[in-house]
């Protein structure tokens, strides 16, 4: 009869001759059971090839995204072009519901923001900036952009002037009736930002957004904030939801352009669980 020692001495010749068949063999599933604590090791690093291709490439040009992807397409292979990041991920092996693959083989392309895109989403995003702040942002971008007012266009150096020189005018107008039963007082106050110049309201912004995106206009509101010690201004871009779905849909058309018919193009995300 065997002892416990004896028989874990035969356990663990034969584990140690299961794992060298596994290296020298190769076998199929690639994972062992080995004797100490009975762990699993992945003994891919030991075979001549990988057993499949896993991996994400990233780029910025479409281009490129769309040639390495249909190059390494599985089958049920798709793309899914997320708005809010303005990307766009091929997951190569998604395979089908009856074979479903492993979805750890993928390809990105990130949509590159443009400099006169990533300064007007920087100053128009509605929170307070500086007059200097708001006066330089039209300096720099001088041929992107076009301000008016409710009596139509204002000339750019007019504008500019405008908000650099606002000033904040405060009125206080003090009502008192005295009646032989009664009296009351009432006050108003009111604050008003003026300047020597006519003040914009609104401005169009002219550009292209993304590198590879056709050029829109943006047009932004602008607003005096006086409630501090300084007149204070905010721009904001109207209708940038609008703006958002209409930039991941001609987005997602370029991508369907550059793939053809080789995989399904659709607006959303993709989480493996």
């Amino acid at each position: 009869m065997f002892d416990k020692e004896a028989i874990e001495a035969l356990q663990y010749g034969g584990g140690i001759k299961e794992a060298n068949d596994a290296i020298h063999g190769q076998v199929d599933s690639g994972v062992i059971a080995m004797p100490e604590h009975f762990k699993t090791l992945d003994l891919e690093t030991y075979m001549q090839v990988r057993r499949r291709a896993r991996g994400v490439m990233t780029t910025h040009a479409l281009s490129d995204f769309a040639t390495y992807t249909k190059a390494h397409a599985e089958e049920g292979a798709t793309v899914f072009v997320d708005a809010d990041e303005m990307s766009a991920t091929a997951v190569l092996n998604l395979g089908t519901a009856a074979d479903p693959g492993h979805t750890d083989n993928r390809a990105k392309v990130q949509l590159k923001r443009t400099a006169a895109y990533a300064e007007l989403k920087a100053h128009a995003s509605g929170q307070a900036i500086s007059q200097l702040k708001a006066a330089e942002f039209l300096e720099d971008w001088t041929g992107y952009v076009q301000c008016f007012n409710d009596q139509g266009a204002i000339t750019l150096p007019k504008a500019i002037a405008a908000i650099r020189k606002l000033s904040i005018e405060s009125m206080r107008k003090l009502e008192s009736s005295e009646q032989s039963l009664s009296a009351s007082k009432s006050a108003f106050e009111s604050v008003q930002a003026t300047s020597a110049e006519p003040i914009p309201t609104t401005i169009y912004f002219d550009c292209e957004p993304y590198y590879g995106l056709e050029s829109r206009q943006f047009v932004l509101r602008l607003g005096v904030l006086t409630g501090g010690d300084k007149p204070a201004i905010s721009l904001r871009i109207v209708k940038q939801e609008l703006h958002d779905e209409e930039m991941a849909n001609e987005f997602a058309d370029l991508a369907r352009d550059a793939l053809g018919s080789a995989l399904p193009v659709l607006i959303g995300a993709y989480a493996s669980r």
